[in-house]
Order: C-alpha cells, then sequence, then structure tokens
C-alpha cells in the first residue's frame, strides 16, 4: 500500500521564545490536514533514519543548520517557520504557516537545492571525524589577543597563508552569514562556488576568493604560533592539533529548501541586509510637487 504523501515530522528548540507556544497554536491545524509522525522539541529524534515528506521546523536560522546537520545525507524537504531575529532561511512567518501548508499539500511551491561543504577533520594520532556544512567552516585562534597561521592547499597544491584571527570557507547560502560581516562578497545560491574570507589578516594585500565549487582545499595549522579551533556551522568548538589537518569540498548533498513565499534572492537583501544599489539622493526624499 503506498504511504499517504503527506507524512511531516515537526521539530524546534523549546528553548527558543516563542517556539513551544507556536507548535501548541498551530498544532490541531496541522493535525487535521497532515499525518504528524512526531513532535521533536528536544532534539531526541535521529533525524538520519526519519521517513517523511517534509520537515516543518519551527525556529530561526540557527535551528535549521541544527536540522541540517541532522538530517546528515537525507533527502527530506525542510521548511522553516521563522521564530529568531532574522529568517534568512526560516522565511515563512508564523501567521503565514496555515496558508503555506495549504499551498504545499496542492503543490503550491518551489524547491531550491542548497549545497553543502563536507568537512573532514584528519587528526595527528589518525582520528577522522566528518561533517557537513550548510553554511560554513571556521577555523580561527584559539586565545583572544593571538594570531593564527593557517596553511592553506587547493587541489593539493600550496595556495597561500594566513595570519590573523583565522579563515572562514563558507557556502554560497553561507556567504549572507559570517563570511559577509568578515568582509566577504555575496554569492547567488544557485552558483556552484565557495567563498574564503580571512578574518582580521594581518596583510593589507589578503583579500577575500571565490573558488569553483569542485576545489579541494586543505587547511592546517602547522607551525602556527598560537593554537587554533575550528566550527562547522556554528557548532561547539574543536580544537586543532599541531599535525592535524582538515579538508573540505563539495559534499555532493544538497539541503532541500521548500519556497512558499520567498520572492527572488535579491528581494531578500534588500528587505533583510539593507543592500541598496545607488545612495538615496536627495530628490529621492522629496515629495512630488515640491
Amino acid at each position: 500500500m503506498d504511504r499517504d504523501p503527506r507524512h511531516v515530522l515537526i521539530v524546534g528548540d523549546r528553548r527558543r521564545k516563542g517556539v513551544a507556544e507556536g507548535v501548541a497554536a498551530h498544532l490541531p491545524f496541522l493535525q487535521a490536514h497532515l499525518t504528524v509522525d512526531a513532535v521533536d522539541l528536544d532534539e531526541a529524534l535521529d533525524l538520519s533514519t526519519a521517513e517523511a515528506d517534509l520537515v516543518l521546523v519551527f525556529g530561526g536560522d540557527g535551528s535549521i543548520l541544527r536540522v541540517a546537520r541532522r538530517l546528515g545525507e537525507r533527502t527530506i524537504p525542510v521548511l522553516g517557520v521563522n521564530y529568531g531575529r532574522f529568517g534568512f532561511l526560516a522565511d515563512v512567518a508564523p501567521d503565514e504557516l496555515e496558508d503555506g501548508i495549504r499551498r504545499w499539500i496542492v503543490g503550491d511551491f518551489t524547491t531550491a537545492q542548497r549545497a553543502r561543504l563536507q568537512v573532514t577533520h584528519r587528526a595527528e594520532d589518525g582520528a577522522i571525524q566528518t561533517w557537513l556544512a550548510l553554511n560554513d567552516l571556521v577555523i580561527g585562534r584559539q586565545d583572544v589577543g593571538r594570531m593564527v597561521d593557517i596553511e592553506v592547499d587547493i587541489d593539493g597544491r600550496r595556495a597561500v597563508s594566513y595570519s590573523g584571527d583565522g579563515l572562514i570557507l563558507a557556502t554560497p547560502t553561507g556567504s549572507t552569514a559570517h563570511a559577509l560581516a568578515a568582509g566577504g562578497p555575496l554569492l547567488d545560491p544557485t552558483v556552484d562556488a565557495l567563498v574564503m574570507v580571512p578574518i582580521a589578516p594581518h596583510a593589507l594585500a589578503t583579500r577575500p576568493i571565490v573558488l569553483a565549487g569542485s576545489h579541494r582545499v586543505a587547511l592546517s595549522t602547522r607551525g602556527s604560533r598560537a593554537p587554533g579551533q575550528f566550527t562547522v556551522d556554528g557548532a561547539p568548538p574543536v580544537l586543532m592539533g599541531e599535525g592535524d589537518m582538515l579538508e573540505v569540498e563539495d559534499a555532493r548533498a544538497p539541503l532541500t529548501m521548500v519556497r512558499l513565499y520567498g520572492g527572488p534572492f535579491y528581494e531578500a537583501l534588500r528587505a533583510k541586509l539593507g543592500w541598496r544599489g545607488r545612495p538615496q539622493y536627495a530628490q529621492d526624499r522629496m515629495p512630488p510637487n515640491a
């Protein structure tokens, strides 16, 4: 027998203000229109083995990053209901949810494939750990007030060395996050690329660079005058040993995001990041016939 195609998992972080109350308020409607297989507000559900047609995330952009990490390579589409401050990824407002679910049920939506990075940590003792990054990998200093030295190889060849506060490798999705704050460029989320942004580099000529998404990047802090650490999508940091290596490449496992109301990428930049073209000239502010 075919499975009902409208099975949904509801996830969120009850510690975020409004999430538990929002789930409780919307749950009767959702249960009336969908098959709700689970409600998980404590990150107890193993999403890497879950079966569903949609993961409905109550929270902010950070909640979606955590769900993406928990899904692993699972291809269940994700829809975010924004209870955060920003809502760049979780772009459905709570008061839009019921109308949005009706649209999703009848197929009135689009999807976007968001590329992810595979980050592999090869420790000096031989231990290997792997993560998927929707936003970015950040490698930086462990001690405040000291520089970290980072060696960068691209496709097996030495490319550049950085000294400073750290380095960000970001996906197009992550280009609007930490990488942007550090002075990196904005990337259209459909571009097959990654951006490498130094953080407070100790060299005036150091600039961000956009790389083809097919490149493989290796990072180490070998010979650094201060210890380093790294974090993937803002997860708790991991220390970098003297002989450790980080390898970064396209994961070939994009995250599927459901889009219901969002306009073009550039509309989101204008609305949420204050992106402007020309300055607002005096005549633009003058009322007609003044």
